[in-house]
């Protein structure tokens, strides 16, 4: 006789959300003792919303109350399994923001992560691990590279450099056009502005592993930024900023800037994680220090552990945030995503009401329907 094969029960969804009174640059205290928490038990797709401090479950294809702000939706795929997504697949929907902390093994970076600390983002340029890899300094808005002035040196012979004054031009030390001045203030050699620029950038050959901040710089004058690579006489791309060799692995992180007055905070971190976990936070000792009232003194640290960079929070007040890319598979070990000054911790588990498609913390709008339906099934526990 064949053994008989038991369906496996009917999933349900258990949401837990937590709201902080304050309503501050969309951050949530984690360390706050007074927080507006509900409880929901979800067996079909849903959207949750908040209304004030006020957070709810309605179905998909329901319109939203007045003045609510969605959070995110939760789907259901063909084979029953549950999933977390944002509310609108548009690209002007907030984004749902991974909680590092609520996570016992941190969170594995890959490059284009967004992170959050606070009020303050960085995105996860480049991860270095084989010891040929190098930084790759280039912001998306810099210009690309730029040319000597003429392959012709003896036809710059009597040109003047503008921060030397000396005249000449060798292959060795060429001059170029690196901004949109014109005239006599055209041309400077390679070697002067590499000098310039190290200078305003403080960046030493006596930094632990090569790590140094960069950022692009715009010519004094014009104001254009200056570019990132040159293009030498044998088609050669070389940096135009010399900067020390970063020992792997390294991790480059960019300041994702709030406004245009922060512009001057743009660049990119570039940091060796060969011999050390990285701090970043407040305090002085932090090897990124962030100088905001959002960010704790060691508010989060990156190491390098068996071949992943592993972001770790370390029990910040405002929390590490990692912003997701793609809808999540809800399992049961529980995920939580903040929205806001929301946080919602989801996990599934076993339907114990046999598969009945209830929500435990219905709209009120519903609850009376809800009831009545129960009452003439006479099923005390769960919807028709």
């Amino acid at each position: 006789m064949d053994p008989v094969e038991i369906p496996p029960l009917p999933q349900a969804v258990q949401v837990v959300s937590s709201t902080w009174a304050r309503d501050s640059h969309d951050l949530f205290d984690f360390e706050a003792h007074h927080l507006h928490t509900k409880t929901f038990t979800v067996l079909q797709p849903m959207v949750c919303v908040r209304n004030d401090t006020e957070v709810m479950m309605i179905r998909d294809n329901m319109s939203m109350p007045m003045g609510s702000d969605p959070l995110l939706r939760i789907t259901q795929k063909d084979d029953r399994s549950f999933w977390v997504d944002k509310v609108s697949t548009s690209t002007n929907s907030k984004k749902l923001w991974r909680v590092v902390r609520a996570s016992s093994t941190g969170h594995h970076l890959t490059e284009g992560d967004i992170i959050k600390l606070g009020r303050f983002k960085f995105k996860v340029r480049q991860l270095g691990t084989s010891q040929m890899a190098q930084p790759e300094l280039r912001l998306d808005d810099a210009n690309g590279a730029c040319c000597p002035a003429s392959l012709d040196h003896e036809a710059l012979a009597a040109t003047l450099c503008r921060i030397c004054l000396l005249e000449g031009s060798t292959e060795e030390d060429p001059l170029i056009t690196p901004c949109l001045c014109k005239g006599s203030i055209e041309f400077v050699h390679l070697g002067c502005l590499r000098y310039w620029i190290r200078g305003r950038l403080n960046i030493t050959d006596s930094t632990s592993g090569g790590s140094y901040f960069y950022r692009p710089l715009a010519c004094e004058l014009c104001k254009a930024i200056y570019p990132t690579y040159v293009t030498n006489s044998s088609t050669e791309r070389v940096p135009l900023v010399e900067v020390p060799r970063t020992t792997p692995p390294f991790i480059v992180l960019e300041n994702l800037v709030r406004d245009s007055q922060q512009h001057a905070s743009r660049g990119l971190h570039v940091i060796s994680l060969a011999d050390k976990v990285l701090k970043l936070g407040r305090g002085h000792e932090s090897d990124v220090r962030i100088a905001d009232v959002s960010i704790s003194r060691c508010h989060a640290m990156i190491r390098f552990n068996q071949g992943s960079f592993v972001l770790e929070d370390n029990d910040s007040k405002f929390g590490t945030l990692v912003a997701m890319k793609k809808a999540r598979l809800l399992e049961p070990e529980a995920v939580s995503i903040q929205m806001g000054r929301t946080v919602l911790s989801l996990n599934v588990q076993p339907d114990h009401g046999y598969g009945c498609a209830s929500l435990l913390q219905a709209p009120r709008t519903e609850e009376r329907a809800i009831r009545l339906n129960l009452l003439a099934r006479g099923r005390p526990d769960c919807e028709p």
